[in-house]
């Protein structure tokens, strides 16, 4: 019903936008073409009349039919069974928990200070998605005999309770703590005044306190009890949701993230005693979908125990049928408090948030998600509309740092303002909505595991093929009319011409299509409704025809191997976002006078909605936009008129007549940056050099700014050959974001950059760097430091000891962050004593150091305060990979103190790396302290610092 509504109401309101095409023939054929159109508009609102009475009328019988399916006494018609299967999940702790020893020894260590460090209350938050042994953990470390002797006063409560008012749940917390810590021959407490009972008894006194699943609002109740008396107590809180870890740990508490179980962990508890190589071939894709959850893992061997033996087509069966496990009911139930915890999840969201979590079954498991391709492709599917006067933009974003917070999807690479990049959604949650979304007919799936389906499947909104499912025979009998996005995954089978039956698909992504080919394209030019598309790399043309797509809003071509765009596809009324990898403007076009014309007449007229526009050359090339020489344009002359663009990335070549087009650069660098003097500048900007010489950037130059007015940015890098930061970065006042990329660091540009007071985030990548000193006081500001250089033979360095970089005391007040990614980093601390840095959460080397280096900074973690994590990062050439990504680092491991919620929260600055498989299930944050070899290295390099906001 709600599909029929909505189609209906596209297809009209469609129509009513629609323009009709001009042509020739007169002012007699235009009139008649008028009287004609105007005509087939006043039959089409007849019969969409029509066709809306319809709709009501399905709607009134099908509300009158819920109403009568309702059972008395049963609010919604949810059966009992439903409900209590919906319920919050139960907190079971496991005996002999496999892979607990490492992730406790690292718990364990928190409970003591630092030597050296004042005596003080800290908060442990312990978070992960539900089932990771959160409840186990700590119960573990409650147990332990060690801290029964240290804390003499010790409670363990559940704030599992939700069906109580909020005022009940307080009370409740705080009389079972009362009652675990207070001697009962003296038990005299005031009920109607427990927390000052609590805070009065405990004032003087060194106390462990757990509290199990809290939630925010309980905490903010029930923390005022616990007053810091300078005797080392904890309280260790355990919870699903990020933004509940960071606030409880704020300031100078620790976030210990809890991680899944490696291959070998997993089987131990899937398949305990039992090992055979036809029961490991036939689990590894059982495995896979459990990724590791113990809660998942359990379930499965109970699973397997209930049968009579177990063997891997048994397993093979289970994993063909898991999503039907999680969703339902089934004879000898093992999935049950799994379910819970999956419903618990589920039954949080709502409304678009919910649309938008259903969505992420598009994609197949273990796919790494980027975060603004898929807020990108909600927008355009009209899932984060909203009646307020909040922006889509925000709406999507939200929905997105939603699922992060409750951990449903997990971070894979995250940026410098510690926003996720790219994730992935947890393997079981992923199977979760997958068997949801297919039984709602909201996605359909082709694929070797998702065979062709009954004809009620036409009905979905969504198609996702894998592997070239969908073929041709098949596609040409099937209704595709209901479509509204269509993703292929390898090869298309040859079925994609007919994805011309797809009349209402809004998004299109073939970018990681095998078997796409440039003449496909003719058929996608005919989907006047579409609003999102990616093409990848078997494209190497752009068709005229693209101007049939006048809804597109996002043209992703970063993949193809398109470097010619015809000046149709900048004309897309409606095109906010362009990608491309190298892209110039059709040479054949800057010769056409008329085409030129038309297209400065569109910019000129501030038609376009260009807001991001990513990969383009600009080579100085230029077209005559009338019969006067003086009067042609190129890419950075349409830049000065468009007024909506936000983010730039531009590819700048060695010309003839470079003072010219050193001056055209000038004045679209100055329109991009100059604001009036009370708004801020949220754009980005990125400039590559190619074939320079080592003088081109300091030849830029801004004109002085009136008064009123200045030059601001929110992200700068600058990719060539640097030997002097160039004039204009000085005077962007509000430049928070900047990367600078060169063959060479001189002592000279480094120096220059610490009069950029505002800077949060400095990335710094060479092939050889000059030592360098960072003075007392500078970068007050700066929160994320990295320097990657590939080597150090040569480099002349500033102080005795030969240091890659000496900071002094009082520099850098505000570090989080600290990246020396350097094969030739043998010195290791001769520069740097971190102690210094009050604030400092991590320190990441490159894996190829020495093991003495390695020991030093874990040697020096240890003695933090705040016992950041030592993260171990493979890098290959930094210059040839630049362009990789944003300074992000993966990791797979994390412990922070905790710092305030932004979003996802900022402790998802820096996200996890591949492990081997041997690791915990449980491990923390970072592997730092513990003195082994703590993060493995990644065969993947480190990404770097490229444009992040284009990605």
């Amino acid at each position: 019903m709600i599909s029929n509504i909505e189609d209906c109401v596209d297809r009209f309101t469609h129509r009513l936008k629609c323009k009709q095409h001009s042509g020739g023939g007169g002012a007699a054929a235009s009139l008649v073409r008028r009287v004609t159109h105007k005509m087939k508009n006043i039959q089409s609102c007849s019969s969409y009349s029509d066709e809306i009475q319809k709709l009501k009328r399905r709607l009134k019988e099908a509300r009158q039919r819920v109403i009568d399916s309702v059972p008395v006494g049963q609010p919604n018609g949810l059966s009992t069974s439903v409900m209590l299967d919906a319920s919050k999940p139960c907190r079971a702790v496991t005996r002999n928990p496999v892979g607990i020893e490492k992730p406790m020894d690292e718990l364990l260590s928190l409970l003591h200070e630092v030597q050296g460090e004042p005596q003080q209350l800290r908060v442990i938050s312990i978070v992960g998605f539900g089932g990771l042994g959160k409840t186990t953990l700590a119960r573990a470390v409650y147990d332990n005999t060690h801290v029964k002797e240290t804390f003499h006063f010790c409670a363990w409560v559940s704030a599992t309770d939700t069906s109580s008012e909020i005022s009940q749940r307080i009370k409740g917390i705080l009389r079972d703590i009362l009652q675990q810590v207070v001697p009962k021959d003296s038990m005299d407490v005031d009920n109607n005044n427990l927390e000052a009972s609590l805070k009065e008894y405990l004032s003087d006194k060194r106390y462990l306190i757990v509290i199990d699943d809290v939630q925010m609002d309980e905490w903010r109740a029930v923390n005022s009890a616990f007053v810091d008396n300078s005797t080392s107590s904890r309280i260790i809180l355990t919870t699903t949701i990020q933004s509940v870890a960071n606030l409880c740990s704020h300031g100078n508490g620790y976030v210990y993230q809890m991680d899944t179980l490696g291959e070998e962990d997993s089987k131990k508890i899937a398949f305990p005693g039992i090992r055979s190589p036809e029961l490991e071939q036939g689990s590894s894709a059982l495995l896979g979908k459990c990724d590791g959850l113990p809660l998942a893992l359990v379930s499965v061997s109970d699973y397997l125990k209930s049968s009579v033996e177990p063997t891997g087509e048994l397993c093979a069966k289970l994993c063909r049928n898991l999503g039907s496990h999680l969703k339902e009911r089934h004879d000898h139930d093992n999935f049950s408090d799994l379910r819970k915890v999956i419903l618990d999840n589920y039954d949080s969201l709502a409304g678009y948030a919910l649309s938008c979590f259903l969505y992420l079954g598009i994609f197949p498991n273990n796919h790494p998600l980027k975060r603004k391709v898929v807020t990108r492709r909600w927008l355009a599917e009209g899932y984060a509309r909203s009646e307020s006067l909040r922006g889509e933009q925000d709406i999507a974003d939200e929905n997105f740092d939603k699922l992060v917070d409750r951990n449903i999807i997990r971070p894979i690479v995250t940026r410098n303002n510690s926003q996720v990049k790219t994730c992935k959604t947890h393997g079981i949650m992923h199977e979760f909505v997958l068997h949801k979304s297919l039984s709602h007919r909201f996605i359909r799936i082709m694929s070797p595991d998702h065979p062709r389906v009954g004809s009620n499947a036409n009905s979905a909104r969504h198609l996702s093929v894998h592997d070239g499912k969908l073929t041709e025979c098949e596609a040409s009998d099937e209704d595709l009319s209901r479509v509204r996005s269509l993703t292929v995954f390898w090869d298309a089978g040859g079925a994609i011409s007919y994805v011309c039956k797809c009349k209402l698909i809004r998004v299109l992504d073939l970018e990681e299509c095998t078997d796409l080919k440039d003449n496909d394209l003719k058929h996608i030019c005919k989907l006047c409704h579409l609003k999102y598309l990616s093409l990848g790399y078997s494209i190497h043309e752009l068709p005229r025809c693209i101007d049939g797509l006048h809804c597109l809003e996002t043209l992703d071509l970063r993949r193809t191997k398109i470097k010619s765009l015809p000046l149709e596809a900048i004309q897309l009324p409606h095109l906010t976002h362009l990608f491309g990898n190298k892209l110039m403007l059709d040479k054949n076009d800057l010769n056409n006078t008329k085409k030129m014309s038309k297209l400065e007449k569109f910019i000129s007229g501030k038609k376009s909605n260009l807001q991001t526009l990513a990969g383009i050359v600009a080579d100085g090339s230029k077209g005559f936009i009338c019969s006067k020489k003086e009067d042609s344009k190129g890419f950075l002359q349409f830049i000065l008129d468009m007024d909506k663009l936000r983010k730039v990335r531009i590819w700048c070549k060695q010309v003839v007549n470079s003072d010219s087009y050193i001056c055209d650069l000038s004045k679209a660098i100055q329109k991009l940056t100059k604001v009036p003097m009370d708004r801020d500048n949220d754009c980005s900007l990125s400039l590559y050099f190619e074939e320079t010489g080592e003088d081109f950037f300091s030849s830029l130059n801004l004109e002085p700014c009136s008064e009123g007015s200045k030059y601001d940015l929110r992200s700068l890098k600058l990719h060539g050959k640097l030997l002097l930061l160039p004039p204009f970065v000085t005077l962007l006042s509000g430049l928070t974001d900047l990367c600078i990329s060169s063959a060479i660091l001189t002592q000279g540009l480094l120096s220059a950059l610490a009069k950029l007071g505002k800077l949060l985030y400095l990335k710094l990548i060479a092939e050889l760097l000059e030592g360098f000193e960072i003075k007392h006081g500078a970068f007050p500001s700066l929160r994320h430091l990295c320097f990657q250089v590939q080597s150090l033979s040569v480099a002349q360095p500033t102080n005795k000891e030969g240091a890659l970089l000496t900071i002094e005391q009082g520099a850098l007040p505000n570090l989080v962050s600290l990246q020396l990614l350097c094969r030739d980093l043998v010195v290791g601390l001769s520069g740097i004593d971190i102690r210094h840095f009050k604030h400092l959460k991590e320190v990441t080397i490159d894996a190829e150091t020495t093991a003495e280096t390695r020991q030093n900074w874990e040697c020096a973690a240890k003695g933090h305060p705040n016992r950041p994590r030592v993260k171990l990062v493979k890098t290959d050439n930094p210059i040839e990979n630049e362009e990789l990504g944003p300074c992000a680092t993966r990791e797979k491991r994390k412990r922070c103190p905790a710092q305030p919620s932004l979003g996802g929260g900022l402790d998802f600055h820096l996200k996890k790396m591949k492990l081997s498989e041997s690791s915990s299930w449980s491990q923390a944050i970072v592997q730092p302290m513990m003195g082994a070899d703590t993060t493995a290295s990644s065969s993947i390099p480190i990404p770097l610092h490229a444009d992040e906001s284009l990605s």
